[in-house]
């Protein structure tokens, strides 16, 4: 049972982390009733939780349904990706000019496992592009450049919808970024990145349906 003096707070905590998690899926309905008895507490905090969620687009309002798990529409999916261009090209530019030799190594070490891998392993590739563009917003050393993405959930979407290109075609794309930052050339590497993320958000609407 969730106790706080207000509880709308660790009961939204609670809530997003089950949607980040995918424990609440998207499109899934959410029943209030359920749900205050799974935390143990009133609709009350439990509606005032759900606003802040749908303020932050995790769920929204569908008449006649009710509050469900927001699913992204195609066109939202493409607004993260630029919204992920103009944050992380401003992180490369940063990372170019402020990276030290051994940072410089760990994303070079990042892609070493699957240079000479046939076939790539899709699920550990997938996990180090997310961390490979992690560290890109670490290593800038920008902590408000960092603060947006984390508060913009841009991570979190992206992770949900998966890899959209295979990684024979991206791993280039990602060593020519690294090249970049070890020269460092920053007009590159930004170029780079930027050419990366727009090819794939070009795929969006072949990939996904509504």
């Amino acid at each position: 049972m969730i106790q706080h003096s207000d509880l709308s707070i660790p009961v939204y905590e609670k809530l997003k982390e089950m949607i980040i998690s995918n424990d609440l899926k998207p499109g899934e309905k959410l029943l209030q009733e359920k749900l205050a008895s799974r935390l143990g507490v009133s609709r009350t905090p439990l509606l005032k939780a759900l606003q802040m969620l749908e303020y932050e687009f995790l769920v929204e309002s569908i008449p006649r349904r009710g509050m469900v798990v927001k699913k992204l529409t195609i066109d939202e999916m493409c607004d993260i990706y630029d919204v992920r261009e103009g944050i992380e090209t401003v992180a490369v530019r940063l990372v170019t000019e402020r990276i030290s030799d051994k940072q410089l190594r760990q994303l070079v070490s990042i892609w070493k496992p699957f240079k000479n891998q046939e076939p790539i392993d899709s699920e550990k590739y997938r996990n180090a592009d997310d961390r490979f563009h992690a560290l890109l917003l670490e290593f800038s050393n920008n902590r408000m450049l960092q603060k947006i993405y984390s508060q913009s959930l841009v991570q979190f979407r992206v992770e949900q919808m998966g890899l959209m290109r295979p990684p024979q075609e991206t791993l280039p794309e990602h060593l020519a970024i690294v090249d970049a930052i070890e020269k460092k050339d920053a007009l590159r590497a930004v170029n780079e990145l930027r050419n990366h993320l727009q090819k794939s958000k070009a795929l969006i609407k072949l990939n996904f349906k509504n």
